[in-house]
């Protein structure tokens, strides 16, 4: 491989200076009044050579990238099958690509927040979208920094008028999840929770046992299990379906742990959905609608609140007015076949 061309370069062999070059091809020519003729010298050389401009090199002249960073609580994340994380990613790069960013994610697991923050703030990126428990420290840190950043799918504990997320009101989606099942005549409605670190899990939690209360029913730890990914062990969720007074319906909360639930009740406990028992899930991704049975949940618009994180970050950027900067979406319960009557009835 040659040595990459230079803007020295294509000043000589242009016969102009390098300033000239430099404002050229930057596109800021008609600020200096640079000639028609300079102009055409400038583009002829860079041809002929075959120049193409240094893009870091560039952006930290400019002070900016017009890169965004897409930061995950764990950077295995993007390397596992989700539904959820493919319509993030589709969403985020959408938007990001209409409004001239690119998206960079952020993989590289590091031992602290502050390092986090020091590899965020060193330059790649402009701004980060941060998808991370409610406790986690990287936004202090960022704050600290003055560095732009949006939560999404979370938000603060105690938000303040100068904090930026999107977020779903995740106990009303758990409310809407547990109404549906106690109108088909469940009773005992069990729930697979997820990190109790997980605003979103921690929330769906709590709107599950606030829903079941205002029924009359406090919610039993026997209906109750940890199934923080799909990849979970199902060990416990295999035991406590195998009790006599096991759950006849069950919330989970995300699709990707309801569809593996699903599974479990059929090849493992010879168990019919919706037959023997209901299965409803959260987050209404795509994949809802190629299970069997196809299978109903709590939607959040999970690409729209992508989209929306990006757009809220652009404008901070680009210091342009924001309508909204702390956007809460309303969730929406999609029937399909993974719910039915409760056994026990007929």
């Amino acid at each position: 491989m040659g040595k990459a061309v230079t803007i020295k370069d294509v000043a000589a062999r242009g016969g102009v200076s390098k300033t000239a070059v430099s404002y050229v091809l930057s596109g800021r020519e008609a600020g200096v009044r640079i000639s028609t003729e300079t102009r055409q010298r400038v583009l002829a050389a860079a041809q002929d050579l075959g120049y193409h401009p240094n893009a870091l090199a560039r952006g930290l002249a400019r002070h900016q990238t017009d890169t965004l960073a897409l930061v995950m609580q764990f950077p295995s994340v993007f390397s596992g099958w989700s539904g959820f994380t493919n319509e993030l990613m589709h969403g985020a790069t959408d938007a990001a690509t209409a409004l001239g960013f690119d998206l960079m994610l952020h993989t590289k697991a590091l031992d602290t927040a502050a390092q986090d923050a020091a590899a965020l703030t060193d330059g790649r990126a402009d701004g980060a979208l941060l998808l991370r428990d409610r406790d986690d420290p990287l936004a202090a840190c960022l704050s600290e920094r003055g560095f732009p950043f949006v939560q999404i799918f979370s938000s603060p504990t105690e938000p303040s008028p100068d904090a930026y997320f999107v977020d779903c009101d995740n106990a009303a989606g758990a409310l809407l999840a547990v109404e549906h099942l106690w109108s088909l005549g469940h009773r005992r409605i069990g729930h697979l929770s997820g990190s109790p670190k997980s605003a979103a899990a921690a929330d769906r939690r709590q709107g599950w046992q606030d829903a079941l209360a205002a029924h009359g029913i406090p919610a039993r730890t026997e209906w109750e299990c940890s199934m923080t990914y799909a990849g979970s062990d199902f060990s416990p969720f295999i035991e406590i379906m195998s009790r006599p007074d096991s759950p006849t319906a069950i919330f989970a909360w995300s699709d990707d742990v309801a569809i593996r639930a699903i599974r479990v009740l059929r090849e493992q406990l010879g168990r019919r959905v919706p037959e023997d028992i209901s299965v409803l899930g959260f987050d209404g991704t795509q994949m809802c609608d190629h299970t069997a049975p196809r299978l109903t949940s709590v939607r959040q618009p999970i690409y729209e609140m992508a989209a929306r994180g990006v757009e809220i970050l652009a404008a901070l950027l680009r210091r342009e007015p924001l309508l909204e900067a702390q956007s809460i979406f309303t969730p929406t319960l999609t029937l399909r076949d993974s719910c039915g009557p409760c056994p026990e009835l007929g």
